[in-house]
């Protein structure tokens, strides 16, 4: 098959067509740079979110043990006790409070139940409308 001539215009298409696929092949690896890039993140957070959660439990394991007196830090650590227990003080007092609310709410809730249940139904129950 022979070649058709070379115009302006198709050399002109040509190189637009190359240089658009040079370009898809730049943005190819730009984008899968970007997703590797992504997925390193990921791994990052899911790391960190481990190593906080160790530490986490590292740090309730040992004022478990301070708590019960089986443990002794040093006195550098002193500031750091007296915030938690300060914090654990004020999560005692708050629960406390709740539990105030609770039954004082419970309470009010069977002098309702004791009250209505003294009354007549506003209805009689056997009769169909």
């Amino acid at each position: 098959m022979a070649e058709l001539p070379q115009t302006p215009n198709l050399k002109a298409i040509q190189e637009a067509w190359k240089s658009a696929q040079d370009q898809v092949v730049e943005l190819r690896a730009q984008v899968e740079y970007l997703a590797n890039l992504a997925q390193a993140k990921v791994q990052k957070n899911i790391l960190d979110r481990d190593v906080d959660r160790a530490f986490r439990d590292l740090g309730e394991a040992v004022w478990a043990q301070v708590s019960k007196g089986k443990l002794q830090l040093p006195d550098s650590l002193k500031p750091v006790m007296k915030a938690l227990d300060s914090v654990t003080n004020r999560i005692q007092e708050q629960n406390a409070s709740i539990n105030d609310l609770l039954a004082e709410g419970a309470e009010i809730a069977s002098r309702l139940k004791n009250k209505l249940g003294t009354k007549t139904p506003v209805a009689a129950s056997g009769k169909k409308r």
